[in-house]
């Protein structure tokens, strides 16, 4: 149905939005924690600050984004399974709030470089353990938002693969690479040293996806009901 390939290749384009707001939003927030291992890591922070503000609002349009992919295919995977069609929307919905309370993190540690910057105070200790909690804060909820993203992604992926809307290698693939994600996710709560392929992978079948659904949308074949 020509509906079915007009509808894949808007969520082909969404998914390049996201990719084109996501990535810069991790390289402008310059964030990382070997970064309180500095002395100054605060007024690193208080001079990037500017950056970090963008990195946040392309954060938050990014998972905005995924909310309008997620209001897109609610309907169709309605017509599959209503009980996966909720659970895929309210686990978006869940990762959004999840993708605020983390930048709202991140920006009241940037109203806390400036309290430090300005401090005149000898004794720095309470300014360097409030802004390596506020590191970690932001660091484990991005872990447990990534987590609640690839239990939709892969609700997805599963719906692509019964409903045969792109080839089944793709959906299969997808639904390998967002699992290995997720495992990785527990390892890093776990204290476990994590290779950044673990979730450079998905990346990569994402890019595939994405090429695949702008250049040929989704395949006009009948969504049956379970």
């Amino acid at each position: 149905m020509e509906t079915n390939q007009k509808t894949g290749r808007i969520i082909g384009f969404l998914l390049l939005l996201i990719m084109l707001t996501g990535i810069p939003s991790v390289m402008f927030r310059g964030l990382s924690t070997s970064l309180v291992d500095t002395p100054d890591f605060l007024s690193q922070i208080f001079e990037n600050a500017t950056e970090m503000r963008v990195s946040i609002l392309l954060d938050v349009l990014a998972s905005a984004l995924w909310i309008a992919v997620a209001t897109i295919l609610f309907p169709m995977i309605k017509r599959f399974n209503h009980k996966i069609a909720l659970g895929f929307f309210g686990i978006w919905m869940t990762y959004f709030a999840i993708n605020i309370f983390s930048n709202i993190s991140h920006l009241s540690l940037l109203s806390l470089s400036q309290e430090f910057v300005a401090s005149d105070s000898g004794n720095m200790d309470y300014f360097t353990i409030a802004g390596f909690l506020k590191i970690e804060d932001y660091f484990w909820a991005h872990f447990f938002g990534i987590m609640f993203y690839a239990s939709a992604a892969f609700m997805f992926y599963y719906f692509l693969f019964k409903s045969r809307l792109v080839p089944r290698i793709l959906s299969a693939w997808g639904m390998v690479a967002i699992s290995i994600v997720f495992v990785a996710c527990w390892l890093s709560i776990f204290d476990l040293n994590i290779s950044f392929h673990f979730f450079s992978q998905n990346g990569f079948h994402m890019i595939i996806l994405m090429g695949w659904l702008i250049a040929k949308g989704f395949a006009p074949a009948k969504i049956k009901a379970q």
